[in-house]
């Protein structure tokens, strides 16, 4: 009786289409999946919910990948940023809750918008030759995923800044997030975030995202990517700045 309770039609078919929309997004254009659901998903169930929510998502995804892709995995790259991640995830996990919601939808707002702005700009990466720079990279990305879910940004953007041929930016990309999506979910339910709402939420949302899947394979290689990447990226200003003036 209490997880029938918990369970609200309305609002898992919203989160639905949401996730839909989102898996859509990154099958098509390559990126901003989780940038374009959280703003969508937080005003309906609030941010300490959705960060959970996002990381069993993508635990979801990256399980049905690494199904097929699991001898793909390499860790000689990126095992700093993996480590540092996992490391300071649980200090973004601390931050989401004891800080105001409201200054963390500002703070997230801005990041959609200045992301968003810094790729529709192409605003050119510095090359950073020392691996050293894995240590500052993964630790503000376990921040942002313990936080939003979001620690992929600041792995991408440490990626930007290497000259790695587009398969080994790949492969070292999904490595990365293989072995953090994982380790974040069990730091993640430890620490009593994966309650019966997220739980009952992931259950009835992921057959949208497997959906959106399908649909992004079939019209991938229809859709003109530059246009629809722009598309996105103006999606993602709209959607920061609706978070910024809902923390206001």
């Amino acid at each position: 009786m209490s997880i029938l309770a918990e369970f609200d039609l309305g609002q898992s078919v919203l989160i639905g289409l949401i996730l839909f929309l989102s898996t859509l997004v990154v099958r098509v254009s390559g990126f901003g999946g989780a940038l374009t659901a959280m703003p969508l998903i937080i005003p309906i169930i609030g941010l300490p919910p959705a960060a959970p929510l996002m990381n069993l998502f993508g635990v979801t995804t990256f399980s049905t990948v690494v199904w097929q892709r699991w001898r793909d995995l390499r860790f000689q790259d990126v095992w700093r940023l993996v480590l540092m991640n996992v490391l300071f995830a649980p200090v973004g996990i601390w931050i989401l809750s004891q800080v105001n919601e409201s200054l963390l939808r500002l703070f997230f707002g801005g990041l959609c918008v200045i992301y968003a702005a810094m790729r529709m700009f192409k605003v050119p990466a510095p090359t950073l030759r020392r691996p050293g720079w894995q240590w500052l990279y993964g630790a503000i990305s376990g921040i942002f995923t313990g936080t939003f879910s979001l620690g992929g940004v600041a792995a991408v953007l440490y990626a930007d800044t290497q000259p790695w041929e587009p398969e080994r930016f790949r492969l070292n990309l999904f490595s990365f997030f293989f072995v953090t999506s994982y380790i974040n979910i069990i730091t993640r339910y430890l620490s009593g975030q994966i309650t019966t709402q997220v739980i009952i939420l992931w259950i009835t949302s992921t057959p949208f995202l497997f959906i959106g899947l399908w649909v992004g394979e079939k019209i991938a290689n229809r859709v003109d990517q530059a246009r629809f990447s722009k598309l996105v990226l103006l999606l993602l200003i709209v959607l920061g700045g609706r978070l910024i003036y809902s923390g206001l």
